[in-house]
């Protein structure tokens, strides 16, 4: 019995059934999805590593983007962070329309944040 227990905690049974929860998306209360773009943007890095946000977006509309934890000096993101705003408000299709410059003296964090916000976008429009 104990041998089962560990393979069921361990995972390796799974039914073909099972549903596999996406760690990027989640619904939060009122309706509004969180999507996470940790594991969406592994290989996006801003100057000292990632810069994982959470874009929060509510009946169609983004109604806030959170940037997450990051390593990033944080003179220069919070310079960079200033462009999250331009996103509020849009539906995702209109966000990804939306044509955006790096912050000059804080490129590299603008435009991992800039690719961070399109591939939410991205996986918030897809199906």
């Amino acid at each position: 019995m104990a041998a089962v227990a560990v393979l069921l905690v361990g995972g390796n049974f799974i039914s073909a059934q099972t549903k596999v929860k996406d760690p990027a998306k989640r619904i939060l209360g009122g309706g509004t999805v969180s999507i996470l773009t940790a594991t969406l943007c592994e290989d996006v890095s801003g100057f000292n590593g990632p810069t994982p946000l959470d874009i929060r977006i509510k009946k169609d509309t983004i109604i806030d983007i959170i940037a997450l934890t990051n390593e990033e000096t944080p003179a220069y993101f919070t310079e960079a962070s200033k462009l999250l705003k331009k996103w509020i408000g849009l539906t995702p299709k209109e966000g990804l329309e939306l044509e955006v410059d790096a912050v000059s003296g804080a490129t590299f964090s603008s435009e991992a944040l800039i690719a961070n916000v399109r591939a939410g976008l991205e996986k918030a429009i897809a199906k």
